[in-house]
């Protein structure tokens, strides 16, 4: 019984890893944008807006006088 040799490049290559590689830049993604979702969050701007639509919401449920 006689071996073939095959050449490296005609080799079937494997995507093990692949599925990591993918997991781990989507990760790095989320990061990066809950860091600038916290940075905008954070901000006196943003902190208005979110004040008046709470605002909002508990007078058109009938909560008056209440100021967040």
């Amino acid at each position: 019984m006689s071996k073939v040799l095959v050449p490296v490049s005609r080799r079937r290559r494997t995507e093990r890893g692949a599925i990591t590689a993918e997991y781990a830049v989507t990760l790095a993604a989320a990061c990066g944008f809950s860091g600038i979702l916290i940075a905008l969050l954070k901000s006196e701007a943003m902190i208005s807006v979110l004040k008046a639509i709470i605002n909002w919401a508990l007078q058109a449920a009938g909560v008056d006088g209440v100021q967040v």
